[in-house]
């Protein structure tokens, strides 16, 4: 059994009595278990007391992983039994209990495990309904994840603020509103070792959260003799001081790659010139995924706790480690001496605890100040605001020389950070509602553009190696192996360097960015069942202001390849390589591969054809088995918030489900499906067996292979086009909708309820959605409608009225929020509004991920059927 801490324990009592935490302990200090296991616990002895779903979100890939794993050993000490059922249930459509979102393993795009570990910005962009994981036409899919899941956010001093922190948006400032929004809805914990206590409290007030940290007793339980001391080395960071330093284990970390790069090759010449026999490894974020996940098993078991005995380190060999700010979290490794460049407070806390980190060990930490460049100017601080470096080093100087336990880290924090977190929040108060407007306007349009405001002010770009993009990368371009570095890379002077670079080797081109071929737009935004995978080409750039907007550039050989010890390296000049790795790096050749990620869940099998009936029937199963209890936490909290009677969203969804697809009851609809697959039997010789359906079997599917190319070409040859049925089957239902919720007047509390249901409906199959036209449904349908009901309702009794529906829609129209405001059809997203129209808002996308995942999933339960 897990033996807990008192302030562990004091989390699972805040969760039982419906509070949200913000937690603050030492590194190392176990709090993503705290975190982790209400969760857990939760899920296996089916209390009800939190949602049933989590996410976990981090600021980097690494630590997302390492949770994944750390995870899974946590549920095998629990007893795995208590999950069974569950697992089998979720494995009927493709899922692991626990799954990764992160770019470089997108398991997970729609957040349909138990568990998701993410990356912050994964989470930030579904919450705004631009995921970066999935196409435009889904984009309304994850903010019903996000409003819904018991959220951990963790480390939230790395997410990422716009101008350096001088504005009031970027990826810190959209959480802490994301949370104040949902701070009733659900239940999350927001941790960190390295936030300042005023930040702390303000926060605290902002979300009504209990704070929670540790006790002087604890403390000593968690340190257990462990010591590391702070020490200011005047002369910039060298190798000759990182070998005179050198015991056993040492990490040096730099502020950029380059100057990772630039030190690792040092002290590779000066250890092959002093004959020493040390291991030398070196850690940054532009490696593939592979050998990033390789380099940190490897360094967990250089340099992970069973390497240690006490204070002494028992590995067969001398390592040093060269990194970046990868290390800062997510790895559980300690050594003797760390080398550090200065970096503001926070950080150098999150690095120091990789020094000392296991119980009775003793560690020295040396920052340096940074190196100074060609003209004996001091190199920039960047990717760090100066002032903070600077506030740091001169914070530094009161503890040199002692020990620095939790507190004195604490107060360190306190002094640097304080001014610059509450100047943030000021700012973020006295420009909130222009925030909210920002996340109101991404909600209704979905455009990724909103990203760079609301996340980061300045992207990274992903750069892939290939010297033929144009042939062999026409689709699906993130697939391979890309890096990720940030514009700058390849502006300025970089840019010049590499143009003379393309002259001096005689290339045609200096790099080109993917483009979507135009045609793929507009079938993007039809209402289609399609998955066709989009085509892209492959533009020059011409002029470097087009880098930053590009979606992926790629770059030929000869100016950028890859080592794997080395990682990315431009070949321009701006690393200066000795001679042995200049050749070693001219025989490389390398070239970005496919990379063979692993994926879960619906892989995009072909539709089969199948009955109005039968489909419906399909959605109910999914929805009754799995996707309910995912959203019952929160169905039952907006129930409360919005003074509904118990169980009327649950209602609501099954309405939707029954009558999301009444449009393709349209006589044209049916036409269509009815040509279709007569052709499509004609054309791969199957005619002769053809069996007209009879008269009153109306379709919902048709047998097609969204893989066929020949297949597309064919439903080109149909006579007429396929009519659009989404928004028609709203203006159909809507009377039965508002009869079956009883909404009898303009103040009736289920109105926003019937509101969502239709906006539901009409962003079924893509999010904007907004006009229908003249549908016309044979009277003989009734019959199939009943039976789709009956077989969404199963044994529950809300009230249904067929007379209610309609039947013919004369005249097309919109449904627009903005364009029939009188009517009240749909809900325009809205989280500036007033409580009410937040929570209607919230309310739209449950219902809609309720619907779309049913959908998706409809085909999948039939083995579960009693």
């Amino acid at each position: 059994m897990l033996e807990l801490y008192p302030y562990q324990q004091e989390i699972l009592q805040a969760m039982a009595n419906g509070e949200n935490v913000i937690l603050v302990v030492p590194t190392g200090g176990g709090k993503t278990l705290a975190a982790s296991l209400p969760f857990l616990q939760n899920l296996a002895f089916k209390h009800g007391l939190l949602p049933t779903k989590a996410l976990y979100a981090v600021p980097t890939r690494s630590l997302a992983t390492q949770f994944l794993k750390l995870c899974k050993d946590w549920l095998e000490e629990l007893d795995p039994d208590l999950v069974a059922e569950l697992k089998e249930r979720y494995a009927y459509f493709g899922r692991d209990l626990f799954s990764i979102q992160t770019g470089e393993s997108p398991e997970d795009p729609q957040f349909e495990s138990v568990l998701t570990a993410c990356t912050i910005d994964q989470l930030l962009a579904s919450a705004l309904g631009v995921p970066y994981s999935v196409d435009s036409s889904r984009a309304n899919i994850n903010v019903g994840a996000i409003c819904s899941s018991y959220l951990i956010l963790d480390e939230p001093h790395l997410y990422p603020v716009a101008e350096d922190g001088r504005s009031y948006k970027g990826g810190f400032t959209t959480c802490v509103e994301l949370l104040r929004q949902l701070k009733d809805t659900t239940r999350f914990v927001f941790m960190s070792a390295t936030m300042s206590n005023p930040l702390v409290e303000q926060l605290a007030q902002m979300f009504g959260a209990r704070v929670i940290t540790v006790n002087e007793q604890e403390l000593a339980l968690l340190n257990r003799e462990r010591e590391r001391i702070f020490e200011r080395c005047l002369e910039p960071m060298s190798s000759e001081h990182i070998l005179a330093s050198h015991k056993r284990c040492s990490l040096v970390v730099c502020n950029t790659v380059q100057r990772a790069q630039e030190t690792f090759l040092k002290l590779d010449e000066a250890i092959q010139q002093a004959g020493l026999d040390i291991e030398l490894r070196l850690l940054h974020s532009r490696f593939t995924d592979d050998d990033r996940k390789n380099q940190g098993d490897e360094l967990s078991q250089l340099l992970g706790k069973e390497q240690w005995h006490g204070d002494l380190y028992q590995g067969e060999r001398s390592v040093i480690v060269v990194a970046t700010q990868v290390v800062e979290v997510g790895l559980d490794i300690s050594v003797e001496t760390l080398h550090t460049e200065i970096a503001p407070a926070n950080s150098l806390v999150q690095r120091a605890g990789r020094c000392a980190r296991f119980e009775r060990q003793h560690g020295r930490v040396v920052v340096y100040p940074l190196p100074l460049d060609e003209e004996g100017q001091t190199l920039s601080s960047l990717p760090y605001p100066a002032i903070l470096c600077d506030h740091t080093w001169q914070a530094l100087a009161q503890f040199e020389g002692r020990p620095l336990g939790f507190r004195e880290e604490q107060d360190l924090v306190d002094q640097v950070h304080t001014v610059g977190d509450l100047e943030l929040l000021k700012s973020y108060e006295e420009h909130r509602n222009d925030l909210r407007e920002a996340i109101t306007e991404s909600l209704r349009t979905h455009e990724r553009g909103n990203v760079a405001a609301l996340i980061r002010d300045i992207t990274q770009v992903q750069l892939l190696i290939h010297n033929d993009p144009d042939e062999a990368i026409k689709s699906e371009p993130w697939r391979w192996q890309t890096f990720g570095i940030h514009p700058g890379q390849l502006l300025g002077k970089h840019w010049q360097r590499l143009r003379e670079k393309q002259a001096e080797v005689g290339l045609e081109w200096l790099c080109k960015q993917a483009v979507p071929e135009k045609t793929e737009k507009k079938e993007e935004e039809e209402e289609k069942d399609s998955r066709q995978p989009a085509t892209y080409t492959w533009d020059p750039i011409s002029t470097p202001e087009l880098i930053p907007t590009a979606l992926i550039i790629a770059m030929p050989e000869q100016l950028v390849t890859y080592d794997q010890t080395l990682g990315l390296v431009f070949l321009d000049g701006r690393l200066k390589l000795p001679e042995v790795w200049e050749k070693r790096l001219a025989e490389q050749h390398y070239q970005s591969m496919l990379c063979e990620r692993r994926t879960t869940g619906n892989k995009g099998e072909p539709t089969r054809i199948q009955s109005y009936e039968q489909h419906i029937e399909g959605l109910a199963d999914a929805y009754h088995y799995v996707i309910y209890h995912e959203l019952a936490y929160i169905m039952h909290r907006l129930e409360r918030l919005m003074d509904l009677e118990a169980g009327t969203i649950d209602h609501a969804i099954q309405i939707a489900i029954a009558t999301h697809d009444l449009g393709k009851l349209d006589q044209k609809w049916q036409l269509w499906a009815r040509n279709w697959q007569r052709l499509l039997l004609e054309k791969t010789h199957w005619g002769a067996h053809y069996q007209e359906p009879a008269k009153n079997t109306f379709l919902a599917k048709t047998d097609y292979d969204w893989r066929s190319k020949e297949q597309k070409k064919w439903q080109r040859e149909v006579p007429g086009k396929r009519p659009h049925h989404a928004c028609e089957s709203v203006m159909l239902g809507r009377s039965l909708i508002l009869d079956s919720l009883a909404v009898n007047r303009v103040d009736h509390p289920n109105l926003p309820v019937a509101r969502a249901i239709c906006t539901a409906i009409a962003h079924h199959h893509t999010p904007k959605a907004h006009t229908y036209g003249t549908t016309h449904i044979h009277p003989a349908a009734r019959t199939a409608i009943e039976k789709a009901i009956h077989a969404v309702r199963r044994d529950q009794t809300w009230h249904y009225n067929l007379e209610k529906l309609k039947f013919v829609l004369e005249q097309g129209g919109d449904l627009n929020p903005e364009n029939v405001r009188d009517k009240g059809i749909c809900t325009q997203p809205n989280v500036m509004a007033d409580d009410a129209r937040q929570l209607e808002t919230w309310l739209v996308f449950v219902i809609v991920r309720a619907l779309r995942l049913a959908d998706q999933r409809a085909d999948r339960y039939a083995p579960l059927k009693p």
